[in-house]
């Protein structure tokens, strides 16, 4: 089976029409599924504008058909485990099928934004205790409302690999090479034992009609954690992912606001026959 190609949308604008017109564009460009990133603040920039993860999903749920929706990732410390199960639940009901729950624990990075609305945070041994048990409480809930909704993992660290095996329907991979990605999946695999799980890939690109033209997106940015190149480059890094063992691959564009990367991304997969 091929793999899918789903994005992220452009959520840390403020603006509902800028992500209504990007998630029009995925669609058009025949991708998989939009994913919205879960914060109360863009990292690093308290002051900046930002659409909360979940009332996103259910504006997104609502205003898109087909297509697929999801979290990459919710984070497990923000919101009452029980809470977070019935939210999910509402938005698996508007959109039958569709929903996918990422999952985290949350990191270092992260912390301020828990400190600052006097949530806990979790750290060592305990982020991966409630983790599990958040997985649990999801899975438990929607399966008892008969709903069939995957949850994922995120994470490359040891205990969220763990946790990814043995309680979720699948593992989301952030950033890593192909070669790295194929190493972990294989261990969250062989931990997973019977169980079949999703290896997902999820990272940052920068694409355009040519290299030249995808450099000078780029701009001043810090090329290391981008994928930068026109269709070329981007579908043998999408190749290299599958052969990997990826099943979905999901880009983050900097620049998703504007037509040029969902655009490629959509070209490339119907140059590798993904359809």
């Amino acid at each position: 089976m091929n793999p899918r190609i789903g994005v992220t949308l452009p959520q840390f604008s403020g603006d509902i029409s800028l992500l209504r017109s990007a998630a029009r564009r995925a669609v058009d460009s025949g991708l998989d599924s939009l994913w919205v990133f879960d914060h109360m603040w863009p990292l690093g920039q308290r002051k900046r504008s930002i659409l909360e993860c979940w009332s996103t999903l259910s504006f997104l749920a609502a205003a898109t058909s087909e297509i697929g929706i999801g979290t990459l990732v919710t984070r497990s410390s923000l919101r009452n485990p029980a809470v977070l199960a019935r939210m999910a639940a509402t938005v698996a009901r508007i959109a039958p099928g569709r929903l996918t729950i990422g999952i985290g624990s949350g990191d270092e990075e992260s912390k301020a934004e828990n400190v600052a609305a006097g949530i806990p945070y979790y750290s060592g041994a305990d982020r991966f205790v409630q983790l599990a048990e958040t997985v649990a409480t999801l899975r438990g809930h929607l399966q008892g409302e008969d709903l069939s909704v995957p949850v994922w993992v995120g994470g490359r660290s040891r205990g969220a690999r763990e946790v990814a095996a043995t309680h979720a329907d699948g593992w989301n991979c952030w950033a890593a090479a192909p070669t790295e990605f194929a190493s972990e999946a294989k261990q969250v695999s062989e931990a997973a034992g019977d169980r079949r799980l999703e290896l997902t890939w999820g990272g940052l690109f920068v694409a355009a009609q040519d290299d030249s033209a995808a450099r000078a997106v780029l701009g001043h940015r810090d090329p290391a954690p981008y994928l930068v190149g026109g269709p070329d480059v981007v579908a043998e890094r999408l190749a290299s992912l599958a052969a990997a063992g990826a099943t979905h691959i999901i880009a983050t564009f900097p620049d998703a606001g504007k037509p040029g990367g969902y655009e490629v991304l959509g070209t490339v997969k119907k140059r590798l026959g993904w359809t």
